[in-house]
């Protein structure tokens, strides 16, 4: 992925296998938030008062349906602008709030921690396509807030 700031906009290059494992990934996480009970979903709605249960559980009622709906959004911007060339930033946030909450399922997922290293994963691990995914989209993110960043 390529991702450079050009004037107001962005001009933007995905290749194709990158726009093939991201298309992977959005239609399951699409269909995980919908349902709403899986755990792999936590890192996506955190715990805002960890010490008071009653206090984070109307916290989350407050907000929970909110960033459903701009997650939804953000991936709906994704998989309809995922073959542009030129992006809006605000078209780019929601790519990255995306790529973002797909990165955080999969590390979820995976039980990623500060010490692994996700393109180093064994070929005959049984979820190395899962942790290769998790690297791509690490670098993916970080292309686009290098972008973002750069005047």
């Amino acid at each position: 992925m390529i991702v450079k700031r050009s004037g107001t906009g962005f001009d933007v290059e995905v290749y194709d296998w990158q726009a093939e494992m991201l298309q992977s990934l959005i239609t399951p996480l699409r269909e995980l938030m919908m349902e709403g009970s899986s755990p792999v979903l936590r890192r996506l709605y955190p715990t805002a008062y960890p010490q008071d249960a009653e206090a984070d559980a109307a916290y989350g009622e407050l907000v929970h349906d909110q960033l459903l709906e701009q997650r939804l959004a953000s991936l709906d911007t994704l998989e309809r602008s995922m073959t542009a060339s030129r992006l809006t930033e605000e078209e780019l946030l929601a790519w990255m709030m995306s790529i973002n909450s797909i990165r955080l399922v999969l590390g979820t997922r995976l039980d990623v921690g500060e010490d692994d290293e996700p393109m180093d994963v064994d070929e005959d691990h049984p979820d190395r396509a899962l942790w290769l995914s998790y690297g791509l989209l690490s670098q993916m993110l970080w292309v686009i807030i290098d972008a973002m960043e750069t005047d």
